[in-house]
């Protein structure tokens, strides 16, 4: 219940202002402000925010734009300016992306409508401008146009093939000779996407961020349905936690990544499955997979969880090995355009041994490396070596016990949103590489969760990492 202004402590006269109907005015005009003024920053012709493109180019060409960004002083910025204000944008989303929690959080009068007219209004604006803080996409069109339109194999053929390619020029310098480490199902979609398109670099870019956008608002609608089943009394708090957050729109939806694409299948797998359609819900997860692996884990945890309903090893071996043979058969059927043996996973399993200081196995390995190498004295090549494989035997504990204990302690489809956040929390948590955008793996579950201090925490750290690895450099 809202506290009426004048009554209470100061926060609660504060809180009571802020989540007023004219709060949350004030709320969606600063988020959309925000957003074209990220909009805006993203056409500077260096490529800071927003990653050097072929969108630039056109606007320098356009006059009134190019005067525009001459009169805000975009055009004249420096290096130096263009990255601190990336900065400041991103840090005053993240308030925003509060102050809508709190209104949220105080209030239920706000429905589908209110949140998906905001959610459409700001991906508009996001998918027309230039890739945001990542230059994947980039690399998601090449993969496309070598299936399309040079008729060769992207899980063994890498974009350095095609050096004379204008697309090489934007694609980010660690993938040029790295072949494609997604599923064949986003593979499919590429391809048709860009056959579809065309060629046209800028007409890719915004093809490709336009059906993330689609994606992100199909999750919008599909988790409110879901919580419609699951947590009426939490339908809109959960769904506008999923749908405005900064993570999910400007780097989901503005850097185009396939993270989107994947959680639809993962939502749309939870929905059948609240729905009792045990053998459709199953299905999407596994479709899931064909998009990006990791969601293998969610795979793996929902036979766990069928498995231990089951009495006697038989009846449990005969379950899952049915559900294994429809997994491998869908692998199979989306894998067959591509198959070349276990070379079609030379480049994901290479990928596999990234680290970085963003994840908390990263940290542990650069200590342990650091150990090694400047107090025993070991070579620095072995002490890498030595670290990591520290680190991991450290925490793959720690994560192999969450995957196993989470999904027997889940007792009915309406308890597995639960299962599958520890999980993913758990693998977030211990993995030796983390990027911002994989916090999209996360967030549909918490709003799935109740609104405790665990989703309050996971949901503040998460989202905070929206800055964190997040590229604002100039190309």
């Amino acid at each position: 219940m809202q506290t009426a202004p004048g009554h209470g402590s100061p926060w609660e006269r504060w809180a009571a202002s802020l989540s007023s109907e004219l709060g949350y005015l004030g709320m969606a005009v600063v988020t959309v402000a925000l957003y074209a003024v990220i909009a805006l920053v993203s056409l500077a012709p260096d490529g800071t925010l927003g990653k050097l493109s072929p969108i630039q180019e056109a606007v320098q060409r356009n006059r009134y734009l190019s005067e525009l960004l001459r009169m805000v002083g975009v055009s004249r910025a420096t290096h130096l300016q263009l990255v601190i204000t990336g900065i400041a944008l991103l840090a005053l989303l993240l308030i925003a992306y509060a102050w809508a929690v709190l209104i949220f959080e105080r209030r239920g009068d706000k429905g589908l409508f209110s949140i998906l007219s905001l959610t459409i209004l700001i991906c508009l604006l996001l998918t027309f401008i230039p890739p945001l803080a990542s230059k994947d996409v980039f690399s998601n069109i090449f993969y496309g146009k070598i299936a399309a339109h040079y008729h060769d194999n992207p899980y063994i053929i890498t974009p350095q093939r095609f050096s004379s390619d204008q697309l090489m020029i934007y694609t980010s310098l660690n993938w040029k000779n790295t072949a494609i480490v997604y599923g064949p199902l986003h593979t499919i979609f590429s391809t048709l996407l860009s056959k579809a398109v065309g060629t046209g670099i800028t007409a890719n870019v915004f093809a490709f961020k336009g059906a993330m956008a689609a994606f992100h608002i199909a999750n919008v609608v599909i988790l409110w349905l879901i919580l419609g089943r699951l947590a009426p009394r939490r339908q809109r708090f959960g769904t506008m936690l999923y749908a405005w957050n900064p993570i999910a729109l400007a780097i989901g939806v503005g850097g185009g990544h396939n993270d989107l694409m994947m959680m639809t299948l993962v939502l749309m797998g939870m929905l059948f499955l609240l729905k009792r359609r045990h053998w459709a819900g199953f299905v999407f997860l596994c479709l899931s997979v064909l998009v990006k692996y990791i969601t293998v884990l969610l795979v793996i945890a929902y036979l766990i969880h069928l498995a231990s309903k089951r009495r006697g090893w038989r009846e449990k071996t005969r379950v899952i090995a049915l559900h294994l043979a429809v997994f491998f058969l869908l692998c199979a059927l989306c894998f067959l355009p591509y198959w070349v043996g276990f070379r079609t996973f030379s480049s994901t399993l290479r990928n596999l041994q990234l680290n970085n200081f963003s994840s908390m196995g990263g940290l542990i390995s650069y200590a342990f490396s650091s150990l090694f190498h400047f107090v025993l004295r070991v070579p620095t090549g072995a002490a890498g070596t030595l670290g990591s494989a520290l680190a991991k035997l450290l925490l793959l504990p720690l994560f192999l016990a969450a995957l196993w204990y989470a999904p027997r302690r889940a007792r009915s489809p309406e308890e597995l949103p639960q299962c599958f956040f520890i999980v993913i929390l758990a693998y977030l948590v211990t993995t030796s590489y983390y990027m911002p955008w994989y916090f999209i793996w996360l967030l549909p579950f918490i709003a799935m969760r109740p609104w405790d201090r665990v989703s309050r925490w996971s949901l503040a750290i998460g989202t905070a990492t929206l800055p964190l690895g997040t590229d604002i450099r100039p190309y």
